[in-house]
């Protein structure tokens, strides 16, 4: 009787000993991980619908419809119908806004609440967008729209853009500053790295050296009460002001009020 009850106090034993080297890698791996987890927001929140909006592209088996309060994640492309406007939320509580017959991509949309930085970015493919940029990450991070051709980054500000079919587009800016960028100017500039938990530290790395600016290649800050249009081959113009009398359609004083009602919310 002694062999049987010595085996089985050695699988007691050996059972011990791996609960306690699995729990102990846990203690050591995951702390760390949830933490940066945890500090990481990438959801956008669908906070008002009219008409319909439906997901689609790539990774989608079947066109989904759209519904108040869905949340939207990074990668997510959606498609406006005929008489539909929709708002999304940001998780730095900017605010977004979407015209009818509008298709864009969220490409981010990470906030890092512990070192207060976000990542926001939209690919406009068609259509109108609204943008209330959050200030309380002002300067921190990246928000930014942009088209086939041209990028327009922001701190804390109100400015919609549109897009047409040929990818020649138009950005109005109503307060603040935007600083827009032909497509071939932003990727040669060195962008915020993508929002996410702590990384080791990057060796040396080599840093390109002086070339030829092409004609592709500008740069314009766009201040309040001014525009700037962006043709089809990317080139652009000088910014220059736009009549508000003139620029009050009924696009614009939707936003409007929806602008005031957050602020309203906000104090």
């Amino acid at each position: 009787m002694s062999k049987p009850i010595q085996d089985h106090k050695s699988i007691q034993t050996i059972t011990r000993i791996c609960l306690l080297l699995l729990t102990s890698f846990s203690l050591l791996s995951t702390p760390e991980i949830a933490i940066a987890e945890k500090d990481v927001e990438a959801n956008a929140k669908v906070t008002f619908l009219q008409g319909d909006a439906r997901l689609v592209g790539k990774g989608i088996q079947k066109i989904t419809p759209l519904k108040t309060n869905d949340i939207l994640m990074e990668g997510d492309e959606i498609e406006t119908g005929d008489t539909a406007r929709i708002e999304i939320r940001l998780p730095d509580e900017s605010y977004i806004r979407f015209g009818e017959k509008t298709r864009f991509i969220l490409d981010s949309s990470s906030l890092n609440r512990k070192q207060k930085i976000r990542d926001i970015s939209v690919r406009m493919i068609l259509g109108k967008v609204w943008a209330k940029a959050s200030k309380l990450f002002s300067g921190r991070g990246r928000f930014a729209i942009s088209t086939r051709t041209a990028v327009a980054g922001v701190r804390g500000t109100v400015y919609r853009m549109s897009v047409n079919e040929d990818s020649s587009a138009v950005v109005k800016v109503y307060y603040g500053e935007v600083l827009v960028s032909s497509k071939e100017q932003s990727e040669r500039q060195e962008g915020p790295q993508k929002v996410e938990g702590p990384k080791p530290i990057a060796g040396p790395h080599p840093i390109p050296g002086p070339h030829a600016v092409s004609r592709e290649e500008w740069t314009h800050i766009v201040s309040s009460m001014q525009q700037i249009v962006i043709k089809s081959d990317g080139t652009a113009s000088k910014p220059f002001r736009f009549s508000p009398e003139a620029d009050e359609d009924a696009w614009v004083q939707w936003n409007k009020k929806r602008d005031e009602k957050i602020d309203a919310a906000a104090e």
